[in-house]
């Protein structure tokens, strides 16, 4: 027997009710388990994204405090602190910035950002130390590498290249920041070994003090030459640029000098005359200025942009010395 047409769409209803409430909390779990899955069950450990700052507040100098919390950037989003800059640190290996301000306290006018890159090694952070500091900066004699400006303190410590940025040109602000920096190299986890052999291999003679550079990548315009140290000699009122690379082996040095000589022929250098039979055929002139590129063993060296020919050839005889002094040690 059928049932009575009201009480089937009664039942009718009730059914769509149950359904559609079963929809619903299937819904609700599918859209609960979206935001809490557990990747275990894929073998991938979820771990969060935390970064630990070097900056702590011990950092601070006396009669200052923290104006706001530590900053850090990556390779991803450095260019937002540094705009402009980041391809020079990115290229160079950079890893981490950690970034804060400390303010005098009593006085909001005198303040001061410190900022620590991590570069992976001591020789990245030289390269960007190097490179970033200008012509006739002042030594900070307290530490190996380091200049100072009007209102800033520039230095590398272990893998960390650092800036201490005042707000203004200030005694206080330059005593604060020096009183930092002692605080940093006490405070940094950094290796107490790591140096940069490769700054022994220039001549002494005729050098001009803290004018090394570390190129890593694009030296003088040039994609292939990687990891070229260069630094600076006086010679009979000429100033010329000395530089060094060392390669894996002989092969590999002779192959960069080679591929460096046709670059610069490629974009108008010519070969010039010599009487020195050492450098025939190894020095150029490059509009107006000479260039010279030879190998000693597994070096890469040679004299890049320099007015004076005759200043050119003789530091790089002093250079072809030493480095054949070096390959038979």
């Amino acid at each position: 027997m059928g049932l009575v047409p009201g009480r089937a769409k009664r039942l009718e209803s009730a059914i769509s009710i149950c359904l559609l409430a079963i929809l619903s909390l299937i819904g609700v779990g599918v859209f609960i388990k979206q935001f809490n899955y557990n990747i275990s069950r894929y073998g991938i450990q979820h771990q969060p994204e935390v970064s630990q700052s070097p900056i702590s507040t011990g950092l601070a100098p006396a009669g200052f405090e923290t104006l706001s919390k530590a900053e850090i950037y990556n390779a991803d989003n450095l260019y937002e602190k540094i705009d402009g800059k980041a391809p020079l640190y990115t290229e160079a290996g950079f890893k981490e910035l950690s970034t804060q301000r400390f303010v005098k306290t009593g006085d909001p006018n005198l303040w001061m950002e410190l900022y620590i890159y991590d570069m992976g090694n001591i020789k990245n952070a030289f390269s960007v130390y190097s490179e970033q500091r200008r012509e006739g900066s002042e030594a900070f004699a307290s530490m190996q590498f380091a200049y100072k400006s009007s209102n800033a303190l520039y230095f590398v410590d272990g893998k960390y290249y650092i800036e201490i940025v005042g707000s203004s040109e200030s005694n206080e602000l330059s005593k604060a920041a020096a009183e930092a920096a002692q605080k940093i190299g006490t405070n940094l986890a950094v290796d107490p070994n790591a140096s940069i052999p490769e700054l022994a291999f220039f001549p002494q003679e005729n050098l001009v003090p803290d004018s090394f550079k570390l190129y890593v990548v694009n030296a003088f315009g040039f994609e292939k030459l990687t990891n070229i140290f260069t630094a600076r000699y006086k010679i009979e009122n000429e100033s010329v640029t000395a530089f060094i690379s060392k390669r894996a082996d002989s092969k590999e040095a002779e192959a960069m000098a080679e591929s460096y000589r046709k670059f610069l022929i490629e974009n108008g250098a010519v070969i010039k005359n010599t009487d020195n039979k050492v450098l025939v055929g190894k020095i150029m002139d490059s509009y107006g200025t000479t260039e010279i590129v030879f190998t000693v063993g597994s070096f890469v060296a040679g004299i890049h942009e320099t007015d004076n020919q005759q200043a050119a050839e003789n530091i790089a005889e002093i250079l072809i010395n030493k480095l054949k002094s070096l390959n038979n040690e």
